[in-house]
């Protein structure tokens, strides 16, 4: 009797019906198969992104119709310019008048410094000067009034005894005759008055030269010294703040020029961006709203300010332009699970909707390894494009791609595998006695509800499979 499992399971199958949840496996062709949408573009387009340095509004004035056939020079696009002009004339002319004044500042830095060297030199001859004085004054000039003072008191004094003496000698002589004549008489009225202005002199030279030593020397002295300290501060504070207000007058020049360089860059600048207020048809082709970047058309917002009277968002691509006779190229955006059964160079069938009787075969080109940020993978396609059919820009092409066939394998449906506690695959297999065992399988590919078995299972097993 033998005693093979298998022949065990063969032999009680003949006898033991099956209930509708079970499932008799048996190789059977296995497939994966992927159907997806991929766009067709244009290789090089051209595209229109502002990325203006200066001027920041764009609002459309004139906009050629989506799909529409140009021919070069044609205007694609053209922006109000009427502010833009304003800003340009403002900018000239603030260039300009600041290159006045920059001019100004440099004449005005040329003479202050020539103002400030005459005015330290006029502050160091003030300080001398005044250091002179004092110098003078303590060595020549107060000995010198001293001197003088002594000396106009002995005249004063020597004229009054002068006085005194002829006026003396007068009386003596007079006295000695008995009678005194007239003139006489007017003589000696005459020296009395001189002795009397000797003495008031006198006495007038003595409160003078009191005076003189008491208050006039010392405060010629003190006014001497303040002067002195004066134009020594005055010096001082020259030789400090002269430079630096030339040294201020420098750093304004150098701000100003500075300025005006800044003022310059913005205007060339804003003369650049004009450049960018029409877009003229590189080539003759098809125009289209939206962005063609990263192998996709994208209208969404777009469509809402591609308008006339609407502003058009910066860096970014608002339009784009497909050269007549570009080569088309062919991208699609899958799922990270189809991604990741995807292969370079697996056929693809492609239908061109509208086009069904046009049956065009591809290959897998590239598939990005990293996701973008909505979590999808690009895909590129190559294909040879029929000559006499026009390329569809924008246009959604079906594509249909096997990327795993097998042509006898076992496959269970893949609600009837459980996951293990430890990680392993396993599933209900119908004993001949109408019982049934856990088995532990090796699972592989799984395609829609079905699951590829690759060990732990033989043809003819019957597998109990759990109802929708």
């Amino acid at each position: 009797r033998s005693t093979h499992p298998d022949m065990r399971y063969l032999s009680l199958l003949l006898a033991t019906p099956l209930c509708a949840g079970d499932l008799t496996v048996k190789p059977e062709p296995f497939r994966i198969q992927h159907s997806f949408d991929a766009t067709v573009l244009p290789a090089e387009p051209t595209s229109l992104t502002l990325q203006p340095e200066s001027w920041k509004t764009y609002t459309i004035e004139s906009i050629a119709d989506h799909a529409t056939s140009v021919k070069k020079g044609d205007v694609l696009i053209a922006f109000e310019r009427e502010a833009y002009d304003r800003k340009l004339i403002d900018q000239t002319r603030a260039v300009a008048t600041a290159e006045l004044a920059l001019a100004t500042r440099e004449l005005n830095l040329a003479k202050l410094k020539e103002e400030v060297a005459l005015q330290l030199a006029a502050a160091q001859q003030t300080k001398k000067v005044a250091d002179e004085n004092l110098d003078y004054f303590l060595k020549i000039g107060r000995p010198a009034a001293e001197q003088g003072l002594v000396q106009d008191l002995k005249e004063s004094e020597f004229r009054l005894a002068a006085a005194k003496e002829e006026l003396k000698q007068l009386k003596q002589m007079y006295d000695a005759d008995d009678l005194t004549e007239e003139t006489e008489e007017i003589i000696l009225e005459r020296q009395k008055f001189s002795v009397a202005s000797a003495e008031f002199s006198l006495a007038r030279v003595k409160r003078s030269i009191d005076s003189r030593r008491t208050f006039g020397l010392p405060r010629e002295h003190e006014q001497l010294k303040k002067t002195a300290a004066e134009a020594a501060i005055a010096l001082e504070k020259a030789e400090k703040n002269l430079p630096r207000s030339v040294q201020t007058a420098e750093l304004e020049l150098e701000g100003a020029r500075e300025g005006l360089q800044r003022q310059k860059l913005e205007l060339e600048r804003l003369k650049k961006d004009g450049a960018l207020l029409t877009w003229n048809a590189p080539a003759d082709g098809l125009f289209i709203h939206g962005s063609l970047d990263d192998g996709r058309w994208q209208l969404g917002d777009l469509a809402k300010v591609l308008k006339v009277g609407a502003s058009v968002p910066l860096e970014r691509s608002i339009a784009s332009l497909a050269p007549i006779g570009a080569a088309p190229s062919l991208t699609a955006w899958v799922s990270p699970a189809v991604a990741r059964t995807l292969a370079p160079e697996t056929a693809v069938s492609l239908t061109i909707p509208g086009h069904e009787d046009i049956q065009l075969a591809g290959k897998i080109g590239t598939i990005s390894a990293q996701p973008s940020i909505e979590s999808m993978h690009s895909v590129t396609l190559t294909t040879e494009w029929p000559a006499d059919l026009p390329a569809l820009w924008t246009s959604p092409i079906k594509c249909s791609v096997v990327a795993y066939e097998k042509a006898d394998a076992l496959q269970v449906p893949t609600n009837a595998l459980q996951l293990g506690a430890d990680g392993s695959w396993t599933i209900e297999v119908k004993l001949a006695d109408g019982k049934t065992e856990r088995r532990t399988v090796t699972r592989g590919r799984v395609s829609n509800k079905s699951t590829e078995i690759l060990s732990g299972l033989e043809p003819g097993q019957v597998v109990v499979t759990p109802g929708e």
